[in-house]
């Protein structure tokens, strides 16, 4: 069996909702000991965010949480008693990293501030992903996807010309930080092994997502544009859908165009293609001929590409070197043949949910692979094999410690 890429690392996992627990999940798909680390009662508010398994609103049941939080070990702690907070000094002792999404003060507030961390672990690296980063006049603020997405110019840019800016649908914030607090936390780990030395990440949402809209800043900055949204004569921003755009076919929506590599294919290539060359038509013989013709343009083919099946028009002009898309609804996603030829999903069993297909690999390590070890952990699930197991308490401790609400 290949080794994993990151078996070597112990990650304590104090974060919730997406970014934290996606970054750390990323760390435990590869080969990682992460312990989860929830607060007791409620855990990870993630378990009570849907879509829940057969609509059943159980916190074992929440597909979100379990997505994220599979071969992780899960153990419950409360760090508002004295209790809890030396469990978890213990814990990071032998830590390797540790990445937590309090608000920026919180764990200094109760002796457990990076400072404090270092002199029992100076290896640690700990990661904070925060909305705002742990200062700035906005440190202290709530934030949500919406708010990152505003706040970073991404909105600004989203959309059509004469309506208000859009966020995309997908929170795409929470993954984007996740990612970044990976690598992040990586490369500090990699650090670590030329100096010795670990630090303490400062990760902010809204920079996460202001990093991927780096070209209208820079724009703004040498010639003092303001970016803005798609200008009505662009594809899909009136009348409806049209080519070029996202337009309906037989069975779905499919993503047509004339582009054939770098440059626009001939028109007759294209309708002889569609199975109609008797429409070849010279008024429609170049990029700026289309552009004026687009609305017969449209007339001409809007009907045609509605008798294709989806699949069958991708295939067909995809093959032949056309550019061409189609929207895969969930169904599709979950049957497509390209994920399934590269074994994307994969199936666990989880003692509640029962056996579940979810996605996999996100890329790929042949020498050291991404494996699913285990399903997402219950609510303090594993108490007893790391309090007990990993640290020496006996099982009266954890007695005392849950009538003391330490765990």
């Amino acid at each position: 069996m290949a080794a994993t890429a990151l078996g070597q690392f112990r990650i304590i996992d104090l974060s919730t909702h997406i970014a934290g627990p996606l970054c750390t999940k990323m760390f435990a798909d590869y080969g990682a000991e992460v312990v989860k680390v929830e607060p007791l009662g409620t855990g990870d508010p993630s378990r009570n965010i849907g879509p829940f398994f057969k609509d059943d609103p159980h916190p074992e049941k929440s597909l979100l949480f379990f997505y994220l939080n599979c071969n992780k070990q899960g153990v419950t702690l409360n760090l508002e008693t004295a209790a809890g907070r030396n469990i978890l000094l213990s814990l990071i002792k032998d830590a390797d990293a540790l990445i937590e999404s309090f608000p920026p003060g919180y764990l200094a507030k109760l002796g457990l501030g990076y400072g404090e961390l270092e002199k029992i672990n100076p290896g640690l690296v700990v990661t904070s992903v925060t909305p705002f980063g742990q200062d700035g006049p906005y440190r202290d603020y709530a934030g949500n996807d919406l708010v990152y997405y505003a706040m970073s110019g991404m909105m600004y840019a989203s959309g059509a010309h004469d309506r208000e800016p859009l966020k995309h649908g997908h929170p795409q914030s929470y993954y984007m930080g996740g990612m970044i607090a990976a690598y992040a936390t990586s490369a500090a780990l990699f650090s670590r092994t030329l100096t010795g030395q670990g630090q303490h990440i400062d990760l902010s949402l809204q920079e996460s997502v202001a990093a991927h809209q780096y070209d209208s800043a820079t724009r703004y900055s040498y010639t003092g544009t303001i970016e803005r949204r798609a200008p009505k004569v662009e594809s899909g921003s009136t009348k409806g859908t049209r080519f070029e755009g996202i337009v309906p076919g037989k069975d779905g929506y499919i993503a047509p165009t004339m582009q054939r590599g770098r440059p626009t294919a001939p028109f007759s290539d294209y309708v002889a293609l569609l199975g109609h060359p008797e429409l070849d038509d010279t008024k429609f013989a170049s990029r700026q001929l289309i552009a004026e013709h687009r609305e017969e343009l449209d007339d001409v083919l809007l009907p045609l590409i509605k008798e294709w099946k989806k699949e069958d028009y991708f295939n067909t002009f995809m093959s032949e070197g056309f550019v061409a898309g189609v929207v895969q609804t969930s169904e599709d996603l979950v049957n497509c043949p390209q994920l399934k030829e590269r074994g994307y999903y994969t199936e666990v069993e989880h003692p509640v949910i029962g056996r579940i297909k979810v996605p996999g690999e996100m890329f790929r390590l042949p020498e050291c692979p991404w494996s699913l070890r285990s399903p997402a952990p219950l609510l303090g699930q594993h108490n007893e094999a790391v309090y007990c197991g990993e640290l020496g308490y006996t099982k009266e401790d954890l007695v005392m410690l849950r009538q003391l609400r330490a765990i």
